[in-house]
């Protein structure tokens, strides 16, 4: 007769006959779910984004290219916070950036570990025509929405965010 589980844990399985999550999921609606809108949301916002852009910029170029405008200079690691990014994604994003002819990357003078950012006079126009369709690219967003709802949403998602503290 073999020895009961307790005594050769490296041979006994345990598993139960049936998981509380596996039958809630069969109840669990996506559509409700945040962390899935939010991910939706962001598909359909980057989709719409590439249908308005003429110059082959994306969304997250955009965000780039108008922290660059505001932060002449900056360093990667200070653009990236601005926007949001982590430094790798942030480095790659500026790499894909400085090969279509939009950034220039230089070293900075005081700390030559350090990479600073500045427009192209091409990163200047694609930045001007970003910024110039905005407002549109964000009423076809949001066009499902009314005036108050879209404020509302935009509140909620900045107060989501710690935005406004």
């Amino acid at each position: 007769m073999t020895a009961p589980c307790r005594d050769r844990p490296l041979q006994c399985i345990r598993v139960p006959a049936r998981r509380p999550a596996l039958r809630s999921a069969k109840h669990f609606d996506l559509r409700r779910h945040l962390p899935h809108l939010l991910r939706r949301a962001h598909f359909e916002a980057e989709a719409l984004f590439a249908s308005m852009s003429d110059d082959g910029a994306t969304s997250r170029q955009m965000a780039l290219l108008v922290a660059v405008h505001q932060m002449p200079g900056a360093s990667q690691s200070q653009v990236a916070q601005a926007i949001g990014l982590d430094l790798n994604t942030c480095s790659d994003l500026v790499a894909r950036t400085v090969a279509k002819g939009y950034l220039v990357r230089r070293r900075s003078e005081t700390d030559r570990r350090t990479f600073c950012l500045d427009l192209t006079e091409t990163g200047r126009e694609v930045m001007a025509a970003s910024v110039a369709v905005a407002p549109r690219y964000q009423a076809r967003l949001a066009a499902r929405l009314d005036k108050d709802e879209r404020e509302q949403l935009t509140a909620l998602l900045r107060k989501m965010l710690g935005f406004d503290e």
